[in-house]
């Protein structure tokens, strides 16, 4: 059994806080699944982006808009949503209040890649490693 303490890992900001923290299995010897455990104020999530493998959507509080290939979900506690590998996507939690969700990512390492997005305004998006 291996146990990593949730401040160890990288985060990712969004409006200066933190939204998820980053669990990248390439940086844990053992792991060959990685996962974000993100706690975001509503209104606030990523810009549009994709990877090279699929991530399963796992909402455990609140209510999260999806947004994967053209297609819009309102995702709750309820429903686990899996977006294909290479499909641009991007979430906002609608509130009232927070969303949690755990998005797994069917990947040894992290691969983020931002896709343009005339809709995305979010200037306010960083990534954060634990000491920085």
């Amino acid at each position: 059994m291996q146990i990593i303490a949730k401040s160890s890992l990288p985060t990712i900001q969004i409006n200066g806080e933190v939204a998820a923290h980053i669990l990248d299995a390439s940086k844990h010897e053992g792991l060959s699944v990685s996962a974000f455990v993100v706690d975001v104020a509503a209104d606030a999530g990523p810009p549009r982006h994709s990877h090279p493998y699929e991530e399963i959507f796992i909402v455990v509080d609140g209510t999260v808009r999806l947004e994967a290939g053209g297609e819009k979900i309102d995702a709750t506690p309820e429903d686990i949503v899996v977006v294909p590998a290479d499909v641009p996507h991007k979430f906002t939690a609608l509130g009232p209040g927070r969303a949690r969700m755990v998005n797994i990512h069917a990947a040894v390492e992290v691969v983020t890649e931002f896709v343009p997005d005339d809709d995305d305004h979010n200037e306010s998006y960083a990534y954060n490693r634990p000491g920085n």
